[in-house]
């Protein structure tokens, strides 16, 4: 990557350390500097203005589920690009934000690229607030 090119950014949250280990493989490969929580609050702990990308499980430990981290994230951050994913739990879509893709496990890794392509469209046409 060129010293003046932006560095892509991510947070991957994720309480099964398997699963957190997939997903920050693929992102790596995308070119993605990755960042790993593993809980919720772990996850607003971590967040900062230079991430791009946030992936998610919805199961995890502790009072906020990855549902409730997704709508807090859109509160500070409605500029994040948010994908969710999850083998337990298929949301429904008014649970999710608007233009927040839902993948779900076991998945193919063209799912979870193609995710991560539509949330960052979704993200790049989203007014400034």
């Amino acid at each position: 990557m060129p010293d003046d090119a932006p560095e892509k950014t991510a947070l991957v949250v994720e309480d099964e350390m398997l699963f957190r280990l997939e997903i920050r493989d693929l992102l790596e490969a995308e070119g993605y500097a990755v960042t790993e929580a593993g809980s919720a609050p772990q996850a607003l702990a971590r967040l900062d203005d230079a991430m791009s990308l946030m992936v998610t499980d919805i199961r995890m430990p502790g009072a906020m589920d990855g549902l409730g981290l997704v709508r807090e994230v859109a509160r500070r951050r409605p500029d994040l690009a948010v994908v969710v994913v999850s083998a337990q739990v298929t949301p429904r879509p008014e649970e999710l934000p608007e233009g927040t893709p839902f993948v779900g496990r076991p998945f193919l890794e063209s799912s979870v690229r193609a995710a991560i392509r539509q949330a960052l469209s979704g993200r790049l046409r989203r007014p400034e607030t």
